[in-house]
């Protein structure tokens, strides 16, 4: 599937989660070698989830694009995972040419790239998504989510000229007792809703680490599984 960026400018919308869910889902195919890359100095959730010291990191990946497999950590034979820069002053001096460079590099090796990006928009952002062939924008049920994210949309189709094709539009966190359905996002914000995902209170991120197992049971893992599918076969 080449880059995938998962966007959201709603905090708690699950667009790690639904990161992470993606890689590993895409590198259970053996011959779709898959790197999870963490574009988020807030600071991000992959050095503890996955137990990665600060000598690997983004950072040195971008100093050393040639070595940037140094930097990696190997979490399954085929998914390989990048941490991210915890200080936001050296992720706002990376240039778009390092950053293409980078992942130039990491393409050469990896079928699949998916990276999870944070919050706030700023340039490095925008950058990912001109890059990417596939753009993951995650909102979850609230109206509050869905027009901040819709504005996001907006802004990157019109300002930026991304290609709308390339945008799948995800609402998480749907719960049985929610009204709206998919035609009511589609209606409100005129904008083709993919998929939903269900809420599921049980998931939490310590089961990409914990418990492989009862990741792949999870209805996180399935629904993007589903949706990843059905964009392969448009």
């Amino acid at each position: 599937m080449g880059i995938i960026a998962v966007i959201s400018n709603k905090g708690g919308v699950g667009k790690t989660s639904i990161a992470l869910s993606t890689g590993f889902y895409l590198s259970k195919n053996p011959s779709s070698p898959t790197l999870i890359m963490e574009l988020d100095s807030s600071p991000g959730d992959f050095g503890p989830i996955f137990d990665i010291d600060g000598s690997r990191s983004l950072e040195f990946a971008i100093r050393f694009p040639l070595n940037f497999r140094n930097y990696l950590k190997k979490i399954e034979d085929n998914l390989y995972v990048l941490k991210g820069i915890p200080n936001p002053f050296v992720i706002e001096s990376i240039t778009v040419k390092e950053l293409s460079n980078l992942l130039g590099e990491i393409s050469s090796v990896y079928e699949n790239i998916v990276i999870d990006t944070q919050t706030v928009i700023n340039r490095i952002i925008i950058d990912v998504c001109m890059l990417a062939e596939r753009i993951m924008l995650i909102t979850d049920c609230c109206l509050e989510s869905v027009s901040r994210v819709v504005n996001l949309y907006e802004m990157l189709t019109d300002k930026y000229s991304v290609d709308k094709k390339k945008i799948n539009f995800i609402v998480n966190k749907k719960r049985l007792a929610d009204l709206f359905k998919l035609w009511d996002f589609s209606r409100i914000t005129e904008i083709p809703v993919d998929g939903f995902i269900s809420f599921d209170k049980s998931f939490n991120k310590n089961i990409f680490m914990a418990d492989r197992r009862k990741l792949y049971c999870s209805r996180l893992y399935k629904q993007i599984g589903r949706l990843i599918e059905n964009d392969c076969r448009k």
